[in-house]
């Protein structure tokens, strides 16, 4: 297995310190020197794994305030022809294969309950593969009373999913965070345990402001980052 690059380990450990309540938000850490003495890296791994996690933006580093863990990024919201989203280096959006899917019905949890207003939901699970290689976790939520049964391969752009099932979303609300990989998760996408994930939660309204849809695409790709709308 190729060995992990160190600014990649930092920057996992850093995102789990986090994730955990370790470095809550607001927290000062210390400047590059103590930071890379700490993880026993270099100055300059350290500086790249910093970038890194202010692109995520988990951190904020201003000059005179030093390195502060940030609060969670806003809801970005935009007419659904308006939308930011996923880019490459080139500036292209990544062009996803479905891999593997899965769809089924089943009942909403509490938090999907209050969000669609519905006890029913009709998912699509996928995994994507960008370039050959697996590099997305992809889960699509509809309320079973608009679509009782999800095409697997339809697109996996949430506005073209759902118009792809007679829907048509109004509004997009798109959420950033990000997490590191499970057991399972690593499994699935074949990379290393607590690889970083850059999660987009975008959710679609419909004209009458009903939430229609709701997608969570989990993105193990380190080269693919979000470009908000204009």
């Amino acid at each position: 297995m190729p060995r992990t690059p160190l600014y990649k380990a930092a920057e996992t450990e850093m995102i789990r310190r986090i994730e955990a309540g370790d470095w809550p938000v607001g927290m000062r850490l210390g400047n590059e020197f103590q930071l890379a003495e700490e993880f026993g890296v270099s100055q300059g791994t350290m500086r790249r794994a910093l970038m890194s996690l202010e692109a995520m933006g988990l951190l904020s580093r201003k000059p005179g305030r030093g390195t502060l863990v940030a609060a969670p990024a806003p809801v970005m919201t935009s007419s659904a022809g308006g939308a930011g989203g996923l880019v490459t280096p080139e500036g292209d959006a990544p062009q996803f294969e479905i891999h593997r899917a899965k769809a089924l019905t089943r009942g909403a949890d509490a938090d999907e309950a209050t969000l669609f207003g519905s006890g029913r939901l009709s998912v699509s699970e996928r995994v994507l593969k960008l370039g050959g290689v697996r590099a997305a976790l992809d889960e699509i939520a509809v309320p079973e009373a608009l679509a009782p049964a999800l095409d697997e391969d339809a697109p996996v752009d949430l506005h073209d999913f759902l118009s792809a099932h007679g829907l048509s979303p109004a509004t997009l609300e798109d959420a950033l965070c990000a997490s590191i990989t499970t057991m399972g998760e690593s499994v699935t996408l074949s990379c290393d345990r607590y690889t970083p994930l850059l999660v987009l939660t975008r959710v679609a309204r419909g004209a009458d402001g009903a939430v229609i849809g709701r997608q969570v695409l989990r993105v193990a790709d380190p080269d693919v980052e979000y470009r908000p709308g204009g």
